[in-house]
């Protein structure tokens, strides 16, 4: 088989084993695309270990794609270890496509700095049980149902996970803003480019589960920080 020398092959006993971490982890060290190639349905010999690493890639894309980066730089596809010629040509096909799109930043909706700084958040996001819970039930439920009997089609569980991929990512760009030191719901709505209301829904939240809590008053605005840092003295307006 011959392909490309500007791909890179990293091997696994099986699909299953991606972790959505991975995919942020390699666009953090500079590929610009990641293509994740399992074996067909039903040739698994670890009978789900693909239809797993499929979901795991949809949620890895969807969060990479809600920070930022163009969709298109991940794929997801299926060969036997019998297909050479059909995995050369899946390769190159990808190769070709993400040369098109050009090097990382250049064809996503941010530029490269900014454009990791986000896929460092997805990352934390999907590092965590939130995600990683509702991506382990996804194939219970959609065949087999929840403890109650219901079971809920792909597109259901899609949207499901899109929500939480939506808050989580927007409760850890908010909590990576705090990092930086005591902040206002309006400055960071200014910053994240969200909703003032949406954002106070989220830093509330983060403040009844005892994660933030408030620095002080500036003018009018209460500034909130992670709880654990000392707090500022409020700068109160004459």
């Amino acid at each position: 088989m011959q392909y490309t020398t500007d791909v890179r092959i990293i091997r696994l006993m099986c699909t299953g084993r991606v972790d959505p971490t991975m995919l942020a982890d390699a666009f953090l060290e500079g590929a610009d695309g990641v293509m994740v190639v399992g074996c067909h349905f039903g040739d698994c010999h670890y009978i789900t270990g693909n239809y797993q690493a499929k979901i795991k890639v949809g949620l890895a894309t969807r969060a990479l794609d809600y920070a930022g980066l163009n969709p298109q730089r991940v794929a997801f596809n299926q060969c036997s270890s019998a297909e050479g010629e059909r995995f050369v040509s899946m390769v190159t096909a990808f190769d070709r496509s993400t040369k098109e799109l050009g090097p990382l930043g250049t064809a996503d909706r941010l530029p490269l700095p900014q454009l990791k700084e986000k896929i460092a958040i997805a990352k934390t996001a999907l590092g965590k049980e939130k995600l990683r819970w509702v991506v382990g039930k996804f194939t219970e439920f959609t065949t087999t149902g929840n403890k109650y009997g219901e079971k809920f089609t792909d597109h259901e569980m899609w949207r499901t996970l899109d929500t939480i991929i939506m808050d989580e990512l927007a409760t850890y760009e908010i909590l990576s803003e705090m990092q930086k030191g005591p902040v206002a719901v309006k400055k960071l709505a200014e910053t994240l480019k969200l909703p003032p209301p949406h954002v106070l829904k989220y830093v509330l939240a983060l403040q009844r589960r005892g994660i933030v809590n408030l620095a002080g008053i500036e003018g009018n605005s209460p500034l909130y920080q992670v709880a654990g840092k000392p707090a500022q003295q409020a700068a109160h307006a004459a």
